[in-house]
């Protein structure tokens, strides 16, 4: 037992194992990130293990900057049981029993999914030109001053914008929300947008190092199994093209990567900076290997060293 938790001479490494304590219930899914760990339990309690620097084990970093024995999640109301829990690698992502999306940790790339928490300004675009005027036909509700009318388009829209995120940070305020977070709506595509017609509760999620990949279905529910597709959105870091769209922004918010439409994926799974996805496109039985985000040592594929977007 002493070999088992003995230093190793390198580091503060452990040769062997080591029984972690404060799990009193079965593990039935866990996911690791560099430098913690997050544990779902049968009951669909979560727990977490680890470093504390951006708060992704659910504590208050400035109190507790280490979680040194397993720690129990505190969700809202209606969320437990959890179905899924993913790490980043400074944040964490898991889904509630009712399909809520909730996060926690670092959020200084987006990559909790409270919006574009960059900045405190609005979003004048979903009450802008052809946007605008749907959401006018639909609702009743004016469009935003164009830029030439108010002077410009720095100038503001006479508080017409709304906030583009759940939540802001002060001035000097470090980027990470310690309590477990709801994420935003996933922005309407354009074909939805006509109709106002938003996507169903995720199916799975993945996370990688700055980072959060959500799988959500895309069809109507009464297509049979052979018709159903889905889509992939990603928020968060994207400077080696992770999230799979392109290199136009370097951080996002929730985004539909650029798979093929009218597909389903069968599995996605996520490294540091680059993604892996195996789908099969609806009427065909072959299916695919897809692979975006950092090339650097070949892991996306093909023989040379870039980016795959």
């Amino acid at each position: 037992e002493k070999a088992a938790t003995a230093p190793s001479p390198q580091g503060d490494g452990l040769v062997g194992g080591k029984r972690i304590s404060g799990l009193d219930r079965p593990v039935r899914e866990m996911s690791i990130g560099p430098s913690h760990a997050a544990f779902l339990t049968d009951e669909g309690d979560v727990f977490c293990l680890g470093s504390n620097r951006c708060g992704q084990c659910a504590a208050e970093p400035s109190v507790q900057g280490v979680a040194s024995a397993c720690r129990l999640v505190r969700f809202p109301r209606h969320v437990n049981p959890v179905l899924r829990v993913r790490c980043g690698r400074s944040h964490t992502v898991a889904i509630g029993a009712e399909g809520q999306v909730l996060s926690w940790g670092d959020d200084s790339k987006i990559q909790l999914g409270l919006g574009d928490t960059r900045s405190n300004t609005g979003d004048e675009r979903p009450w802008e030109g052809s946007r605008g005027y749907i959401n006018m036909l639909g609702s009743g509700e004016g469009m935003a001053p164009s830029s030439s009318t108010r002077g410009g388009p720095t100038e503001p829209s006479f508080s017409k914008a709304r906030p583009t995120s759940g939540v802001r940070y002060a001035e000097f305020e470090a980027h990470y929300q310690w309590r477990p977070t709801m994420t935003m709506g996933i922005p309407l595509e354009f074909e939805r947008q006509v109709h106002g017609t938003p996507y169903p509760p995720p199916d799975a999620v993945e996370c990688g190092d700055d980072f959060t990949l959500l799988m959500v279905r895309d069809s109507p529910d009464w297509f049979s199994p052979e018709e159903e597709s889905n889509r992939l959105f990603c928020c968060g870091e994207n400077g080696r093209g992770q999230c799979g769209r392109s290199l136009q922004t370097s951080q996002q918010i929730f985004s539909a990567t650029k798979l093929p439409k009218h597909s389903f994926t069968d599995s996605v799974s996520c490294g540091g900076n680059h993604c892996l996805a195996i789908l099969q496109r609806v009427g065909h039985r072959k299916r695919e290997l897809w692979a975006w985000g950092s090339n650097e040592h070949g892991q996306a594929g093909g023989s040379r060293s870039a980016v795959v977007c």
